[in-house]
């Protein structure tokens, strides 16, 4: 791929633009290109534009009315846009005049390599739909041109987390590449990975495996389906897979190689490393989704169907097969439909049944009584609802990247819920956006005598609500908890812990704890 930022500049929609900002990025390349609309800028965006979420090499396209930077005064957005991988903005405006750019918006663009592009609006009916299909045609092109992708794709898996370095990450990327749904079957004929394309296609993989066995392998290929789908095979060199391209475009023998060159080195590196054939866990946070299938027809237990789980984490030198025992045991009092197994370190547990808070309850105080003490040793995460395949991939991506931060925002908790793991989460990325708010908060907090911060962290952070056991922990009497809490009332003008009002204020103590740890600052006055 070679399509850079100059390319496509010279494009019709992009002819009349002129680059504000961020100069030195105009040889980066780009791959895809979507729409956002900073002056509104939805939960759902923010949750989209994030490392682990959003697409590398991500053009942005936008519009304004007028000289309005409210989407980008806070320099801190374009930082964090930068590090989800994103080139730049495309800003469409209406007006003869090239809108102006404040000096410190383009000095942080400047910083970050951060395009920032105005394209004056050439027609009126023109449409972000004609803009992305011709940017996107361009990148077609190239990619039929130059297909030698593998160390791209290869390159940017592997500087994912480590949970999601896998043969079914590459594939998802080859198959946007390629533009095709693909498919690696082994020599007996099953599919071991497949990813559909676009996401939401339909393929029938069984249908489709049926023409090719009619074929001879050595026929001419590729093969149109009745509703005009062309099916198209290559052999990895030396291997016991096939690939199939299932696309409505021929793929060309050139990009056939290049897909099993990467497909191949994707094997070596993640396909065979201390795989566990019979491991489903391993398949399903792998993303390895028919084999996750067909192991769980083996094990009468259906992923689809998962409805809780629990992960418990415990340091290296912890006797395995003693907690797994344990933790089986325990857990088969409230749920015949299970199954667990290690992964990095993790020991988690899949249950098909919903669980009571009841159950959750009495299985904590169960696991406390564990003779061996290997339970001390370990922190819990239970989650109650799991959608599925899906939802147990989410929940591990949630321990792998927030549970240290949940453990330092919930310094005296060992069991953890997936709500607090979220709620780490929006703490931690607060922190790192350092919005208005945050600051506003953190002033209001740093003004504060400790005491009255100490409190408030005790009774909303680590007890439920509880001014017995937040003055039990703090070592003061109930009434010196009641006292300050009536005075923390009075200067905030609310009740600490009555929702929606204390919902930033949850956050605000989040955000502190992640600043300061548990370090004590020094007393400050009213």
């Amino acid at each position: 791929m070679s399509v850079r930022v100059r390319d496509l500049l010279k494009l019709p929609t992009l002819s009349r633009s002129h680059i504000a900002a961020g100069e030195a990025g105009l040889d980066r390349i780009v791959s895809t290109v979507s729409v956002i609309d900073f002056t509104a800028t939805s939960v759902a965006q923010r949750e989209f534009y994030q490392p682990e979420n959003s697409a590398n090499e991500q053009l942005l396209l936008t519009s304004i009315e007028q000289d309005n930077y409210d989407l980008v005064t806070d320099c801190a957005k374009i930082e964090q846009l930068a590090k989800t991988g994103c080139v730049g903005v495309v800003i469409y405006y209406v007006g003869e005049r090239v809108p102006s750019l404040p000096a410190e918006i383009k000095e942080a663009a400047d910083r970050v390599n951060f395009l920032m592009i105005f394209a004056q609006e050439t027609q009126k009916n023109m449409t972000y739909s004609a803009v992305i299909s011709e940017i996107m045609f361009a990148i077609f092109q190239d990619r039929m041109r130059h297909p030698s992708f593998a160390p791209t794709i290869i390159g940017r898996v592997s500087a994912m987390p480590e949970y999601r370095r896998s043969v079914g990450e590459v594939l998802k990327l080859l198959a946007e590449q390629v533009q095709a749904s693909l498919a690696v079957v082994d020599d007996q004929g099953e599919i071991v990975y497949r990813e559909n394309w676009p996401k939401e296609a339909t393929v029938n993989w069984e249908s489709l495996l049926n023409v090719v066995e009619k074929i001879d392998m050595n026929g001419e290929l590729p093969v149109t389906t009745s509703d005009g789908m062309k099916i198209t095979h290559w052999r990895l060199p030396n291997s016991e897979y096939t690939v199939l391209f299932v696309g409505q475009q021929t793929v060309t023998n050139l990009t056939c190689e290049r897909v099993a060159e990467t497909l191949q080195t994707a094997l070596n590196l993640w396909g065979y490393q201390n795989q566990d054939d019979q491991n489903l866990i391993r398949a399903i946070i792998q993303g390895q989704v028919v084999r996750a299938a067909k192991l769980g027809r083996q094990y009468r237990f259906d992923p689809k169907n998962t409805q809780a789980a629990l992960i418990v984490s415990c340091p290296n030198d912890v006797n395995k097969a003693k907690l797994k025992k344990w933790v089986d045991r325990l857990t088969a009092q409230y749920t015949d439909q299970l199954i667990s197994d290690w992964y990095n370190d993790q020991l988690i547990v899949l249950s098909q049944k919903t669980l009571s808070y009841q159950n959750w309850q009495n299985w904590e105080a169960e696991f406390k009584k564990d003779d061996q003490q290997l339970a001390a040793q370990c922190v819990v995460v239970e989650a109650a609802v799991v959608d599925g395949f899906g939802g147990i991939q989410r929940l591990y991506q949630l321990v792998s990247q927030y549970l240290p931060a949940a453990r330092t925002i919930l310094p005296h908790r060992l069991f953890f819920k997936q709500a607090d793991l979220e709620f780490a989460r929006g703490c931690q990325r607060e922190l790192q956006e350092e919005g208005t708010e945050v600051i506003r908060w953190q002033k209001r907090l740093d003004s504060m005598q400790h005491n009255l911060v100490e409190t408030l962290m005790a009774f909303l952070l680590d007890t439920p609500q509880n001014i017995e056991q937040a003055g039990d922990l703090l070592y003061v009497h109930r009434n010196t908890i009641k006292y300050r809490l009536n005075k923390i009332s009075n200067r905030f003008g609310f009740v600490p812990g009555v929702m929606p009002e204390s919902f930033e204020l949850y956050q605000a103590l989040g955000v502190h704890r992640l600043l300061r740890g548990n370090d004590e600052p020094n007393e400050l006055s009213e």
